[in-house]
């Protein structure tokens, strides 16, 4: 390819970028929100846990039926609860997909 070639491509990939970067800031905290819910569950139990978290069971079913204590179960909802990612019910129910 000739060097003029190279070039428009080149700045033809930069306006692109330029267009790109309003939309990527505006996805962003978004993007930190569920990166952060993915932190929490970070064990299959937890994972299990969220998957159940659709409002139907309360949070003690929950844990029940994934095997996670009491305690353990409560820090874990409370952590969720502090990122809004569920709503803060007796029955817990996922307010963001991750």
């Amino acid at each position: 390819m000739s060097g003029r070639t190279l070039e428009d491509i080149r700045d033809l990939l930069v306006e692109v970028r330029d267009l790109l970067l309003p939309v990527a800031d505006s996805h962003r905290a978004d993007y930190n929100h569920r990166n952060a819910v993915r932190g929490v569950l970070s064990t299959d139990k937890r994972r299990a846990a969220w998957a159940l978290a659709d409002g139907t069971l309360t949070q003690t079913a929950i844990a029940s039926r994934v095997g996670i204590d009491q305690g353990g179960a409560s820090k874990f909802f409370k952590s969720l609860r502090e990122l809004d990612a569920i709503v803060d019910d007796p029955n817990p129910r996922r307010t963001v997909e991750v």
